[in-house]
Formats: structure tokens, C-alpha cells, sequence
């Protein structure tokens, strides 16, 4: 065994001394291999395009009607919402249930309520809300794909065309007092007192139909297909609705034969549909102040607005990138987007937090699909307040990817630039659109999904050219 090892010593000797002469060279190319960089800038144009309908798809809903007194924009937002409830839900035995001389399981009283994560706008600014029931043989499918500019109404139950309860309110609930509105537990919310026979059918169904009760999709398709919160009436205010909760109360038997209550609970979450219908007035009046009739910018700025509202679109310089770098590497492509100060500080509308970069082309199935910002195709950038910018750090992937695929369309169908260009006009064209995210313990993104909130930027470019920075790596040979 010493004689083994010492063997393969000898060995490890004879290698190391074997290259001893080349090792203050290693990892360092040889003359004719060696990696320069050069940093040049390119402009581009960039102009408002209307967005139109965009997925409905979204974590909270919204719901009112506020003007933007910066763009003279007025924004109406209601939605629908289905209801989650979790798997195999049941109620205590039968034989402890209070029941009626029916026989029936006695309902004591459901509400809803829809809690209020935030609001812009005028929190005293009052807002009619009527409630429909949905219709279980017309039920929203996970597998389409639902727009802003869905009209909600037609998925009411046709037998129940009225309202179930209608309520005028205020984001400040003026009915609590200011000390329990102020306290740390207080969650804004609207509350609905909704009749005991609807409370009592969910009750009795969980008796006769257990199944009913196996996941949400039984419950939506059986037993309650959700509601449509609908508008009636009033302006002034935009909320957020967090959640919106259905609470069924009823009586049952303890151990000891004493009744004590319970409740059953069901939440619009995210594992269900909620869809929010957008109606946008103004915007084809705001573009025609800042594009002309082919769309080319009349301004020094552009605008991202949103709920469903206006995209920025910048036109790359591809092809003038690579114009004599065909064979070189770019390590950094650098855009930043500057925000105007409006100064309109009564507006609603705030500053988008966040803003999504994607390709004119891929724009509708990357929200359809519900794809996330991979940082090579896709982008997002928040808002730096201190700089008062948005900043895309390194696009290049995306620049590499599009010329990569022109040239090699260009080779296969026997096209010159010109050709290609003429018949991909969109191809070298991205759009920034405001935009939510969230992510894991990690940081990565998770989801992105359309900002609905009232949000509203102008951005400078237009008939004012930007510039981007690109740093190009190569070899010189």
C-alpha cells in the first residue's frame, strides 16, 4: 500500500513539474485570441399606442369611476367574482344540525363582504353597487381567456335578472367611527346582508350534496357560480378589493347538547375566476393630442397609462447595431426611460411602480399565457423615484435574439433586409406597459399581470430621440 501511494505521488510530481513552465498563462488567451470591448450609442424613436382590451386576469379586482384631471381620461371598472371553497367541506354530523320543523338546516343570516385593500380618489365620494347572481349554466372556463371589455352581464342568471341587494356606500365607511377606523385591526370593507333563503340553499346543499362540496369547481358548477359586482351609479373614487368573502351562518349541537354557532366561510381567491370589465373614455382624444393621423408623435413625450389604457412603444435600432458587428458579441444593451413631472398632484392617477418590456408581437399570449419575465425576451424595471427613471439594465438577449431570427428568416426564404422589414413590420418593436409582479422568498418573479390601478406616466421621447448604450465584446483574431 506505501509503495501504491507513493507512486501516484510520484505521478502528481511529474505533472505538476510537467507544466510548470505554462502555468503563467492559464486562463489568459493566447495574442491572437484576445477580448476587446467597444461601447457605442444608438437612437431610437419611441410613441403612445392604444392598448385596447387586455386580459381580465388579475389577483384583485376593481371597482368605481374617477376622471384623470392630467389627460381628461375617465375610467369605469366593475367586475365578477367566483367563489373558492376548499376541498371536501362539510358540515358537522346531520343529527347536530338546528334544523327547522321541515326538516331543513336553519340559516341564520349570510353576508358578503368585499374588503378594500386601498382606493384613490375621494374616499367620501359615494358609489352605487348592485349585486347579480351568475348563472350556472353560463360559467366562466379557466381555459378562455376573458378581456376588459367582456360584457359581465351576460353570464347573470336569466332567472334572477334583478339584483339580489344593492347598496350605495363610501370607501370610509362613515357608519364606523373614527376611533375604530384608525384602530391597527380595522380592514375597510362593504358589507351585504343577503337573503336568508340564499344562505339556507348553500346550507341544505351541503347536506343533500356533499359532492357539491368536493373542490371549487363542483361548488361554481352546483351550487353558487359567483356574482357580478356591477355599477350603478356615482364617480369620484376607485378601490381595490382585496378579497370579497360570503359568510352563512348556522346553529349546531355540541357534544354537551348546548347549540352553539358556526359559520361557513368562501373566498374569491386566486384559485378562481375574477374578471375586471374596463370602460375607458378619453384615450382616442389624449393620442390625437400627442400622434398624427399615422400615428408618428406630435410631442417630446409619450404615455403609459393604465387600466387598459396606453402603451409606450419604442423601434429599435437592430439593424444599426449590428451593422459591421455581425460576428461580435454585445455583453450590454442599456435603455433608460425618464418620467416628466406632471404636477398635477389633484389626480388620481399615480406613477406606474412598475413597468413590463415585451415585444409588440408577443404582447397578447404573454399576458394569455400567463408567462413571467424571463430577463431575455421580457423584462421589467421599477420605478426609481430618486432618479425619477425606469431602467431596462441589459436587453441584449433580446437585441441578439431578433437579429439572430431576421437573419436566419432572411436565409431561408431568400429575402434582403428590406424584404424582411416590409413584411415584419413590427419586428424590431417593444411596448412598455405598466405592470404588478410578485415573487417568492428569492426575489424571482413569479407572476405579472396588467396593473388596474389608476396609474399614468408621460415619459420623454416622442419627436424627441433617445438613446441607448451598447457594449460589444470580440476577439481579435
Amino acid at each position: 500500500m506505501k509503495l501504491r501511494f507513493a507512486g501516484i505521488a510520484l505521478c502528481a510530481l511529474a505533472l505538476f513539474t510537467g507544466c510548470a513552465d505554462d502555468t503563467d498563462t492559464i486562463g489568459i488567451p493566447a495574442d491572437s485570441d484576445i477580448m476587446v470591448s467597444s461601447t457605442k450609442k444608438f437612437d431610437f424613436t419611441t410613441r403612445s399606442v392604444k392598448l385596447g382590451a387586455v386580459s381580465a386576469t388579475s389577483s384583485k379586482s376593481y371597482f368605481g369611476r374617477v376622471n384623470d384631471s392630467a389627460s381628461d381620461i375617465d375610467v369605469t371598472a366593475d367586475f365578477l367574482a367566483q367563489f373558492h371553497t376548499s376541498e371536501d367541506y362539510t358540515l358537522p354530523s346531520t343529527d347536530r344540525l338546528v334544523k327547522d320543523n321541515a326538516g331543513k338546516v336553519i340559516c341564520d343570516g349570510m353576508e358578503l363582504r368585499l374588503y378594500i385593500n386601498s382606493y384613490k380618489g375621494d374616499g367620501y365620494s359615494p358609489l352605487k353597487m348592485e349585486v347579480y347572481e351568475l348563472d350556472k349554466n353560463n360559467v366562466l372556463s379557466e381555459a378562455k381567456t376573458y378581456y376588459t371589455d367582456q360584457n359581465l352581464m351576460e353570464f347573470v342568471n336569466p332567472l334572477r335578472p334583478t339584483p339580489v341587494v344593492e347598496k350605495t356606500f363610501t370607501a370610509e365607511d362613515q357608519t364606523v367611527s373614527d376611533e375604530e377606523r384608525s384602530s391597527e385591526g380595522y380592514y375597510k370593507n362593504i358589507k351585504f346582508t343577503m337573503p336568508t333563503e340564499d344562505g339556507q340553499s348553500i346550507l341544505q346543499a351541503m347536506v343533500d350534496h356533499p359532492e357539491y362540496f368536493k373542490d371549487s369547481y363542483q361548488f361554481i358548477h352546483n351550487v353558487l357560480p359567483g356574482y357580478y359586482f356591477h355599477l350603478k351609479n356615482g364617480s369620484g373614487a376607485m378601490l381595490t378589493i382585496d378579497v370579497c368573502v360570503i359568510n352563512v351562518r348556522f346553529r349546531y349541537l355540541d357534544d354537551d347538547g348546548a347549540e352553539v354557532d358556526g359559520v361557513v366561510r368562501f373566498s374569491a381567491t386566486q384559485e378562481v375566476i375574477q374578471s375586471t370589465r374596463i370602460e375607458n373614455k378619453g384615450l382616442d382624444e389624449l393620442l390625437a393630442t400627442t400622434n398624427d393621423a399615422q400615428g408618428n408623435p406630435l410631442e417630446a413625450f409619450t404615455y403609459v397609462t393604465s387600466p387598459a389604457g396606453i402603451a409606450t412603444e419604442l423601434i429599435l435600432p437592430i439593424d444599426e447595431i449590428y451593422e459591421g458587428h455581425d460576428n461580435d458579441s454585445i455583453s450590454r444593451a442599456r435603455i433608460v426611460m425618464t418620467r416628466l413631472n406632471d404636477g398635477a398632484t389633484s389626480s388620481a392617477f399615480g406613477t406606474p411602480s412598475t413597468l413590463l418590456l415585451v415585444r409588440r408581437t408577443a404582447y397578447d399570449t404573454f399576458f394569455a399565457e400567463r408567462q413571467v419575465a424571463d430577463g431575455k425576451v421580457s423584462f421589467v424595471s421599477n420605478f426609481d423615484s430618486g432618479a425619477n427613471t425606469y431602467t431596462f439594465t441589459n436587453i441584449n438577449t433580446l437585441v441578439s435574439n431578433l437579429y439572430r431570427s431576421k437573419k436566419a428568416t432572411m436565409e431561408s426564404e431568400g429575402l434582403t433586409s428590406e424584404e424582411y422589414n416590409a413584411a415584419n413590420p413590427y419586428w424590431n418593436r417593444v411596448w412598455l406597459v405598466p405592470v404588478v409582479t410578485s415573487t417568492n422568498s428569492s426575489n424571482v418573479v413569479t407572476s405579472v399581470q396588467h396593473d388596474f390601478s389608476l396609474c399614468s406616466a408621460r415619459l420623454v421621447g416622442g419627436t424627441k430621440v433617445q438613446s441607448m448604450q451598447v457594449i460589444y465584446s470580440m476577439y481579435t483574431r
